[in-house]
């Protein structure tokens, strides 16, 4: 598992070298604003979906319960990744003609969001049945074979976005087929054994979108945290900035998430299926061995990168983006707060709490709009850095006081609520 994921996170960082090596920051910042947008798309179209098989997944009683809980998903996102797919076509087609671009760039990013959506289907459901040798062998192909791809196209068709964002698609598309054709030899799905005071049968259409709706707002959320910053650099310092400020934060911020993924990957259907059967020693003991070995991997990181910054870039950025290797120091130290946000937040999203999940990442989304305009507008791409701790830390404070709720002051009101009664 952790093989893979190494793979992944090496193949994504010699990527993020090979393509800064050929593509100069005005063009790779046109290319990141575009992928942020798909990213955002393909969010709110999947995602809430997504959360909601993984949390019912562990209620699946053998292979007819994962095909059927499938089938569900499938049906349930036709909908909305034809309306992301259109939007995109339309949105980023007209965008990049009004900056002297290409609208075809508009259909590479449609097509992109596609074969997007369809790795992360995949992998949703190989994590969820925690097979997690088949799940880490797509990620870690997937990581290589994009930017090598886009390199390809690069050289083979010249510098531009749509040579770039051509190349990933292809990189996942040949990715996907791949798995599709060693998957053929398998007969089977892994699905866990029920357990015995479990009831039969899956979560339906309505019970899926019940525990999914309050989490629709969530990836334009994320996305405000996470890349609304290059965008307002964009808009207040220029593509070429926003492009080295993309490339740093990438470089910084991968290895926390890898980690932080890896660890979630392992354990999260390991504690989703402890509060089901309603283990709560089981529960506290996989959260505990969660928190610690994120937290602890994750500051260990930070020291590295502290010290090793400069060599760091020397070795994974080109000449015109190593400039402002410091400013992953201050990156790193925001993931650290992201990575064990991600793991608090399990707690409210076992207990079906997905509305407080919305609430304290909108809170951290305002924080990050309220903070960085003004620390762009006074410090540049430096002052974009230095903001990512402060909202990041906000928002796992958020996190914090909603899962201590969710533990303790639901419990206490449902007490109180049946001593009244009585």
């Amino acid at each position: 598992m952790f093989a893979g994921q190494l793979a992944s996170a090496v193949g994504t960082l010699v990527g993020l070298r090979l393509v800064t090596e050929v593509v100069p920051p005005s063009i790779y910042g046109s290319v990141v604003l575009a992928i942020g947008i798909v990213v955002l798309a393909q969010g709110l179209a999947v995602t809430p979906m997504m959360q909601a098989a993984l949390r019912f997944h562990p209620e699946c009683t053998g292979t007819s319960g994962e095909s059927e809980l499938r089938r569900t998903v499938v049906a349930a996102l036709r909908r909305p990744v034809v309306w992301g797919f259109a939007l995109l076509v339309v949105v980023l087609g007209a965008w990049y003609q009004s900056i002297g671009g290409t609208a075809f760039l508009g259909l590479a990013c449609g097509a992109l969001f596609v074969v997007e959506v369809a790795r992360t289907f995949q992998v949703v459901f190989l994590n969820a049945a925690r097979r997690q040798r088949p799940m880490a062998l797509l990620v870690a192909a997937d990581a290589w074979l994009r930017p090598v791809l886009a390199v390809v196209a690069v050289l083979v068709f010249g510098v531009s976005a749509l040579a770039v964002v051509g190349g990933y698609i292809a990189g996942t598309t040949l990715t996907l087929a791949g798995f599709a054709v060693l998957s053929r030899s398998e007969h089977h799905v892994r699905v866990l054994p029920r357990p015995a005071n479990q009831q039969e049968g899956v979560a339906g259409a309505g019970e899926l979108w019940m525990y999914a709706k309050p989490l629709i707002l969530l990836p334009l959320v994320g996305w405000v945290s996470g890349q609304a910053d290059r965008y307002i650099i964009g808009g207040l310092a220029g593509l070429e900035l926003a492009g080295i400020y993309a490339a740093v934060y990438g470089l910084a911020s991968r290895p926390f998430l890898m980690l932080s993924n890896g660890v979630e990957l392992t354990l999260r259907q390991v504690y989703y299926a402890r509060v089901s059967v309603g283990d709560r020693s089981g529960q506290r003991r996989v959260f505990a061995v969660w928190l610690a070995a994120v937290l602890g991997a994750s500051l260990a990181l930070l020291v590295t990168i502290a010290l090793l910054h400069q060599q760091i870039a020397s070795v994974l950025l080109a000449s015109e983006y190593r400039v402002y290797s410091s400013l992953m120091i201050w990156i790193g130290a925001g993931y650290v707060f992201v990575g064990c946000t991600q793991v608090v937040e399990r707690i409210c999203y076992a207990r079906n709490d997905t509305r407080g999940v919305t609430l304290a990442q909108i809170g951290g989304a305002a924080l990050s709009l309220f903070i960085v305009p003004p620390m762009v507008l006074a410090y540049g791409i430096q002052g974009a850095a230095w903001a990512v701790p402060v909202y990041f830390g906000g928002q796992f404070l958020l996190t914090a006081a909603r899962a201590r709720y969710v533990l303790y002051g639901k419990a206490r009101k449902l007490s109180d609520s049946t001593y009244d009664r009585s």
